[in-house]
C-alpha cells in the first residue's frame, strides 16, 4: 500500500469531544486525512462502507452495539479498511477479543500524537501494532497457553506439577509437605513417581527437565 496520499481515516467513538479532539488532533499530520466521523455502531458501519477509509480508530464500548461487534463487521465486510481499537479499556479480555474480532492494533487513550500517527501509518503499511503496556500482557497470556498445552499432554496431573514447581523453588521435602499439608512419605513417593516420568535421578535435573519441557 502506498503512504504517498494521506491515509484515509474514520473515527469512531460515542463522545464527541473525544471525536472532535481526534480530529483536531490529527489534522495537525500531513500523513493523514480524517474522512468522517460516527457515534454508534449502525453510523459506523454505513460510513465505512460509503467512505472506504483505510484506517478505522474504533472505541470497544459504544451504544447498543459493541464496538468489538463492530470490528468483527467490518472485518468480514470490508477487509481493506483495517481497524484499531482506540480505548481506556486495557483489560487482557478486551485485548485478545479484539484480536481475534480482526482488529490490526490495540491502542488506549493515553498514546501521544506521535504513537498515534504512527500507528496509523504502520496499520496502512500492513503491520500490527499494540500499546506497549499491552505487549507484556500478550507475551505473557501467550506463555501461560504454551506452558498449559505441555501440561495437558505430559501425563502429569496437579498434583504432580504443584511438587515440581516448589522443588524448582529450592523447598526441600519437608517444606513441600509442609505447603502441601502431606506427610514427607507421600512427597518421597511423588517425587519418585516424577523423576521415572521424566528420566531423571535428582531433584535438580527434574526441576531442570520440568522448565525445559514448559511444566512449570
Amino acid at each position: 500500500m502506498s503512504l504517498a496520499t494521506p491515509i484515509r481515516v474514520l473515527i469512531v467513538d460515542d463522545h464527541q469531544v473525544v471525536r472532535q479532539g481526534l480530529e483536531s488532533m490529527l489534522e495537525a499530520s500531513d500523513q493523514v486525512q480524517v474522512v468522517g466521523n460516527a457515534e454508534n455502531a449502525p453510523e459506523a458501519v454505513k460510513k465505512a462502507h460509503d467512505l472506504k477509509p483505510q484506517v478505522i480508530l474504533l472505541d470497544v464500548r459504544l451504544p447498543g452495539t459493541s464496538g468489538l461487534d463492530v470490528c468483527r463487521m467490518l472485518h468480514l465486510q470490508i477487509p481493506d479498511s483495517r481497524v484499531i481499537i482506540l480505548t481506556s479499556y486495557e483489560e487482557e479480555e478486551y485485548l485478545f477479543e479484539a484480536l481475534q474480532a480482526g482488529a490490526w492494533g490495540y491502542l488506549l487513550k493515553t498514546v501521544s500524537y506521535e504513537e498515534l500517527v504512527e500507528a496509523i501509518t504502520s496499520v496502512a503499511d500492513g503491520r500490527r501494532l499494540l500499546s506497549a503496556p499491552l505487549v507484556d500482557k500478550l507475551v505473557t497470556r501467550f506463555s501461560e497457553l504454551l506452558r498449559e498445552r505441555a501440561r495437558v499432554g505430559s501425563g502429569f496431573d496437579q498434583q504432580e506439577l504443584d511438587v515440581l514447581k516448589l522443588v524448582a523453588e529450592g523447598l526441600t521435602n519437608k517444606e513441600i509437605a509442609n505447603r502441601l499439608h502431606w506427610s514427607e512419605v507421600s512427597i518421597k513417593r511423588k517425587l519418585q513417581m516424577i523423576f521415572d516420568k521424566l528420566d531423571v535421578q535428582d531433584r535438580t535435573s527434574a526441576a531442570v527437565e520440568a522448565m525445559r519441557r514448559g511444566l512449570i
